[in-house]
């Protein structure tokens, strides 16, 4: 397989200098230990000439190679910029619907009896409580609480004023 360059061009030149510049390197050290320094073989005059054009070729792959790379990562920032998109739409859209089904909730409790409320908010959890009795009006809360056993409404309560705590020092 042929691979090509950004600028269009094929690497085969490129990599057959290099294994020619490659080869030339062992017969110039070959000629070197044989002796006779002061002539030199067809080959080692050769290698010699093309040294420039191999290291000419290993830079161009690297250059290819560099390119190729950045194109990849390029490739994947764009998809995981996208799934980011993808999973903030998401995230949105599930903060609108339980908005929408807290919203529904408080109605239901606002529309209950005190007894009643007081029954169901009794078994829920903790903070499901709490989020309940914040939203509804400061008399209804009162009122249910009231209908409550009496160690499950200081709970909510302690958590009530813990919440008006935290909101307090947050907005200072």
């Amino acid at each position: 397989m042929v691979k090509k360059l950004p600028n269009g061009r094929t690497l085969y030149p490129f990599c057959l200098a290099a294994v020619l510049a490659t080869g030339c390197l062992g017969a110039a050290a070959q000629d070197a230990g044989a002796g006779d320094k002061g002539q030199e073989t067809d080959a080692a005059l050769y290698c010699r000439n093309t040294a420039d054009t191999a290291a000419e070729a290993r830079l161009a792959w690297q250059t290819w190679n560099l390119v190729a790379l950045e194109e990849k990562v390029k490739l994947r920032i764009d998809e995981l910029e996208r799934k980011r998109a993808e999973f903030q739409e998401w995230v949105e859209r599930r903060e609108r619907v339980l908005e929408e089904v807290e919203g529904h909730v408080v109605s239901i409790f606002s529309r209950m009896r005190p007894e009643a409320a007081a029954a169901q908010l009794a078994t829920l959890e903790e903070n499901t409580a709490v989020a309940v009795l914040v939203k509804l009006k400061a008399r209804q809360a009162s009122q249910i609480l009231d209908e409550m056993e009496p160690a499950r409404a200081a709970q909510l309560t302690h958590s009530m004023a813990g919440l008006s705590r935290a909101s307090a020092e947050e907005s200072h």
